[in-house]
């Protein structure tokens, strides 16, 4: 995932590597998991939810996106058919 933002009239990309995965919680139900990478700075951290990958992406890129409110990864949801 890439995100351009604009410095003095320029545009750079912000490069990240995102992993999410399925665990069993301390209940035994599946939690969702994930961790994030800054390809440019090597900055990187663990998320459980969408809320958090979204904070690190704006800290470290110091561009503030459209948010993810209301989004987890916590529940898996059924797929539809």
């Amino acid at each position: 995932m890439g995100k351009a933002r604009e410095m003095d009239g320029k545009q750079t990309l912000e490069s990240f590597i995102a992993r999410i995965w399925l665990e069993c919680g301390p209940s035994g139900n599946p939690m969702w998991r994930g961790h994030v990478r800054h390809v440019q700075g090597k900055e990187e951290a663990y998320f459980q939810d969408l809320v958090e990958l979204t904070k690190f992406i704006e800290k470290v890129s110091g561009v503030t996106g459209p948010g993810a409110t209301g989004l987890t990864l916590k529940e898996p949801r059924n797929p539809t058919v």
